[in-house]
């Protein structure tokens, strides 16, 4: 008991001590705290940064701007919903291609959509075999309702070429990406 009261008094004395210092900063810096905080709420309820770890886009960190519509030529930043080889809610970022009522052709393999071919694999870089999308039938297709047509730069990305992703459904869209970097 007597450790214990020799305790309280230690923590007493200690807080004494530091309450005239933890006012005066308050004083000093109360403002500048506060705003920060305001800064900070309106950055987390407004933007994401995603990193892009993959070589399928030349750039690999990108601010997501929540609000902001998400349009052909652009990236767009969306969760991976479609279980392995990711978990789900990864977030992904990719070129986005063809939105809805837009053409998209797909030959074998291969996809057409505006002046871009996209050339399918049958083997990703990490050796697993890639299936066609499924989706999209041989021929002319128009993407549906609520649905994009994604696609990286580099020729092994994992893309809307590949029923493993598919479509992009836009409930699974974060936002517009733009690269920093």
């Amino acid at each position: 008991m007597l450790q214990l009261n020799e305790l309280a008094v230690t923590v007493w004395r200690r807080t004494q001590a530091f309450m005239p210092k933890l006012l005066r900063h308050i004083r000093l810096h109360g403002l500048a705290w506060v705003l920060l905080v305001a800064l900070a709420s309106v950055i987390q309820a407004n933007y994401r940064i995603a990193i892009n770890r993959t070589p399928s886009l030349p750039y690999s960190v990108y601010v997501i701007c929540l609000n902001d519509t998400v349009e052909p030529g652009g990236f767009i930043a969306f969760y991976w919903d479609n279980g392995k080889p990711y978990p789900d809610g990864t977030v992904f970022t990719k070129r986005l291609l063809a939105a809805t009522g837009d053409k998209v052709t797909k030959h074998g393999r291969n996809f057409m959509v505006g002046n871009f071919t996209l050339l399918g694999k049958e083997y990703g870089m990490t050796g697993r075999k890639l299936f066609p999308n499924d989706q999209l039938q041989e021929g002319d297709n128009i993407i549906p309702a609520g649905k994009y047509f994604v696609a990286g730069d580099h020729e092994y990305s994992l893309d809307s070429r590949y029923s493993l992703l598919g479509l992009v459904d836009r409930e699974e869209v974060i936002g517009r990406a733009y690269p920093i970097f």
